[in-house]
């Protein structure tokens, strides 16, 4: 008479763990799912869009090319052409910024709020909010480029792939920068005055509209701590060459900005990371 026996296991040792594969592709859904909303709210609601290209072709017609008869040219490089990155950099931080303020009232009163309590990690949540505001923050940055000439800026491909790049990543600092604030600040009516307040040192102390290397050491001090200064260094190496071929004058090689922005980048998920835990 024979007995069925159970397969040997090794004493002291437990199945391997399966690998979390499934939580990953939810997370990965769900950051779709919040990123392909924003995306198609953002175009249901043409009002914002067309706003800021408004603005755009403000600062490019008022703002670059008429103070451009008064300042004339940066070593080289027409005043409109030089402040050309700089226009692009605080469309893509004062669009992308605004995250912040999305995330800030669908939490409070809208799709966030039942999100919150999905079986899905926080971050997602996070992520799908960052790409759904990078992704027009592309699309805008694809349409400024295309006016770049009326500014004297002529981009071949080498430099719109490498402008998009720069684009992509100030755009990833300043959503993440975003979320941050919305995050630190529980009250959207304390969050919107608190961006507001930090988007004017922002985009006045970059070097945008001039050079940061000929300012007084104070200042000096100030521009090296702003965020977007690597934006706008990053962006004019990328799309502005002088008249012999070369570059500008800049404060970092482009390596080293691209390095300081992802460093950054770093930083606010992990601030964003401990302040949404799990």
């Amino acid at each position: 008479m024979s007995t069925a026996t159970a397969p040997a296991t090794t004493a002291g040792t437990s199945p391997p763990a399966a690998a979390p594969t499934g939580s990953l592709r939810a997370a990965a859904r769900a950051a779709a799912v919040v990123a392909h909303r924003d995306i198609v709210r953002q175009l249901g609601r043409p009002g914002p869009v067309v706003s800021q290209l408004l603005q755009l072709v403000f600062f490019l017609l008022v703002y670059a090319v008429g103070f451009s008869g008064m300042v004339g040219a940066v070593d080289g490089v027409p005043f409109s052409a030089y402040v050309f990155p700089g226009i692009l950099a605080i469309q893509t931080a004062s669009g992308c910024i605004s995250s912040g303020m999305s995330f800030a009232w669908d939490r409070e009163f809208g799709f966030l709020r039942e999100m919150l309590v999905a079986p899905v990690p926080r971050w997602s949540l996070a992520l799908g909010k960052a790409a759904g505001s990078i992704v027009p923050c592309l699309v805008q940055g694809t349409v400024t480029m295309l006016l770049a000439p009326v500014a004297g800026v002529h981009i071949g491909l080498r430099g719109a792939v490498l402008g998009l790049a720069a684009v992509a990543v100030t755009a990833a600092v300043f959503c993440a920068l975003g979320l941050l604030a919305a995050l630190l600040f529980r009250r959207v009516e304390t969050l919107q005055q608190v961006v507001q307040l930090l988007m004017f040192p922002l985009l006045f102390l970059s070097g945008s509209v001039f050079r940061p290397d000929q300012v007084p050491s104070w200042l000096s001090t100030a521009i090296w701590f702003n965020p977007l200064t690597y934006a706008v260094d990053l962006l004019r190496q990328a799309l502005i060459t002088t008249p012999g071929g070369g570059h500008l004058p800049h404060l970092l090689p482009a390596g080293a900005d691209l390095a300081v922005l992802a460093a950054l980048i770093a930083v606010l998920a992990i601030g964003i990371r401990r302040r949404l835990g799990r």
